[in-house]
């Protein structure tokens, strides 16, 4: 919206009597408006080519400075601006361009370098100034120059404030002077129709103004509320995008939860596999022990000779054990020596010489403690004294007692398991069954011989 009350100015441009009462209103109205302008009004003569009278205004009074000031002594650019256009010298419709030209209203920035040249023009010290041409259709009339001792005071925005007051300025000032160059010489008062007519179109002009005026007034307002439409919309996505990123920051708190409660079930879910695994296998053990006692209490079941029983049950033990070497050791008459009453895997001659003192070796700590033994790996033995009568071809074996109503009935030796796999928990539990079950048949058969020796 302009600064410039165009309805006062016009009143006031319309009531002026002549053309200096016209420039008195213009010149006073823009000082007072902006208090840092100071405007100038310069006259153009054609037939001279020069500006002839320079107008301002200082308080209520109208200074006229009569002067000749030919236009090639003005700016170079000013003057290709409003004076000489180039394009216009040998151009066949020079009017219709300098009307178009007119009409388009151009205006002209000097630099503070120009000044020397606008010393007529403008108050000395300028740091900003404009010129606008005032011109009557194609005809130039005046230069209006404006000066102010601030920067930067002529933003394009300011400069259309004041192209509406010029043309207003332009307008009042045609009007007079037509009506003054056809009164004649002597004074005749001029026919009545014709400040009629000129009045007419003054008022046709105003209505023009009033009505543009009111159009930007109006296009203003309307961009006013679009811009007021976009600032709401972009508080509103402005507030959209502040809650989707709380709701963004939200759902990442969620997803690190998840995350890290599904680490927390994989690895009990892989706890429980291993569980489940150890489970499993150890299940399938024992099912494997169950059935190794079915076959055990099958060969007790059947009929056998009680001298062949220790040989046989070595030999089954150790196809179905799957060792290489087993011998069964039962103490002497005298019960502190182990001897090899039945073997497999070792030499005759050498089994025969075995004799070993109980607390003596392997089979002698077994014997004396009536523990087993159960070896994976030599070191595992350090604490057992070794009797060096035997040689051993595998780092693991097992050594259990035979024991029945707490009396020893021998020791049961295993090593050498085939493939050259170290004995397990499954080979001791094996082989404790076994024995437990071998020390009941040569138990039963020591009391046997007892009860005939008593009877």
């Amino acid at each position: 919206m302009s600064r410039f009350d165009l309805r006062d100015i016009s009143q006031r441009l319309a009531s002026s009597r002549d053309v200096e009462a016209v420039v008195f209103e213009f010149l006073g109205y823009l000082q007072s408006v902006r208090s840092d302008w100071r405007a100038s009004l310069a006259f153009y003569e054609v037939s001279q080519d020069a500006l002839v009278s320079v107008c301002t205004r200082s308080g209520t009074r109208l200074a006229r400075r009569e002067v000749v000031i030919p236009v090639d002594e003005l700016p170079a650019r000013l003057v290709r601006k409003f004076f000489h256009p180039s394009a216009f010298f040998n151009a066949p419709d020079r009017r219709s361009l300098l009307s178009h030209l007119f009409q388009n209203s151009p205006h002209y920035e000097p630099d503070p370098t120009e000044a020397p040249a606008l010393k007529a023009l403008a108050v000395p010290g300028w740091q900003s100034c404009v010129c606008l041409p005032l011109a009557d259709r194609e005809d130039l009339v005046a230069v209006l120059t404006i000066a102010s001792d601030r920067k930067s005071a002529f933003p394009s925005k300011v400069v259309g404030e004041v192209l509406p007051l010029k043309s207003l300025a332009a307008l009042a000032l045609v009007q007079h002077l037509h009506r003054a160059s056809a009164r004649p010489s002597d004074a005749t008062p001029a026919p009545a129709a014709a400040p009629s007519s000129g009045g007419d179109a003054w008022h046709d002009r105003m209505r023009d103004l009033d009505a543009h005026a009111t159009a930007l007034a109006q296009d203003n307002q309307a961009k006013a509320q679009r811009l007021e439409v976009l600032t709401n919309e972009i508080e509103r996505l402005d507030k959209h995008s502040t809650l989707y990123q709380q709701e963004l920051e939200r759902v990442k708190v969620q997803l690190m939860a998840l995350e890290e409660q599904t680490a927390e079930a994989t690895q009990q879910l892989s706890d429980a596999y291993s569980e489940l695994s150890t489970a499993q296998t150890r299940a399938a053990q024992l099912d494997s022990t169950l059935g190794f006692m079915k076959d055990v209490l099958q060969v007790l079941s059947q009929e056998h000779d009680p001298a062949e029983f220790a040989r046989t049950f070595v030999g089954w033990f150790c196809e179905h054990f799957g060792v290489e070497r087993c011998s069964l050791m039962l103490p002497d008459a005298s019960g502190e020596t182990l001897r090899i009453r039945e073997q497999q895997g070792i030499d005759g001659a050498l089994a025969r010489q075995v004799k070993v003192r109980i607390g003596q070796g392997i089979a002698g700590w077994v014997a004396l403690n009536r523990k087993p033994l159960f070896v994976r790996v030599k070191p595992d033995a350090q604490d057992v004294a070794h009797t060096h009568q035997d040689a051993y071809n595998s780092d693991s074996f097992i050594s259990v007692p035979l024991v029945h109503n707490d009396r020893l009935a021998g020791v049961m030796n295993l090593s050498n398991k085939r493939g050259g796999e170290p004995f397990d928990d499954q080979d001791l539990d094996r082989a404790l069954i076994a024995g437990a079950l071998l020390a009941m048949v040569i138990g039963g058969q020591e009391m046997v011989r007892r009860v005939a020796a008593w009877s």
